[in-house]
């Protein structure tokens, strides 16, 4: 039952009651009709808010229609809810190319393609982040090494939270001892499988 009609039936029974009250209360000893009158509406407006309030007022409101949403309206929707992400995505590249190494280049013709690096070597990336990073196509130390201000700046906006250890350890400083054959204290562990 909606609530319109709960109400409605609730009211309805009420007046019902103050006609009761009316009738019974007019023809008895000294009351007159004015006095039956009195308690009939005194009668329906506390039987009737009585009524709705303890049968009414726990009805649910009813539901709307249910509407399929297609996934890509329930994408568009949820990306209109959120234009500030679409600015900061909108700023950002796609790949992050100043950061890449041309592999070609470097290769003469038929040669293989160079074996990637053990990032995991550099303090603060663990397998997660070398993952990561490999996924976006830094694979060797001399491509981290070649990171400039800005290209390591984009990296930690598009890691994310993880994306400060990129200044606080140093990768670039590490990548470059690492890239010309040198080693780090960091890397030593790795090597002997103390750190991982």
């Amino acid at each position: 039952m909606e609530r319109v009609e709960c109400n409605r039936n609730c009211w309805i029974s009420a007046a019902i009651a103050g006609v009761l009250v009316l009738l019974s209360a007019s023809g008895i000893g000294d009351l007159h009709w004015l006095a039956g009158l009195f308690l009939g509406a005194v009668t329906f407006a506390l039987f009737g808010a009585l009524m709705v309030w303890l049968i009414c007022e726990g009805q649910p409101e009813p539901l709307p229609p249910f509407v399929p949403v297609m996934p890509e309206d329930l994408q568009r929707r949820q990306l209109d809810s959120q234009p500030e992400a679409l600015l900061v995505s909108a700023l950002l590249p796609e790949q992050p190319t100043a950061a890449q190494m041309p592999m070609d280049k470097a290769m003469p013709a038929g040669a293989a393609a160079p074996t990637a690096d053990d990032l995991r070597r550099i303090k603060g990336i663990g397998p997660k982040i070398s993952d990561w990073l490999q996924e976006h196509g830094v694979t060797r130390y001399a491509q981290i090494a070649a990171w400039d201000r800005d290209a390591a700046a984009g990296f930690a906006q598009r890691m994310g939270r993880m994306g400060s250890r990129i200044e606080a350890d140093d990768w670039v400083g590490q990548a470059r001892l690492l890239a010309a054959g040198g080693e780090t204290a960091h890397s030593r562990r790795v090597d002997t499988g103390e750190a991982g």
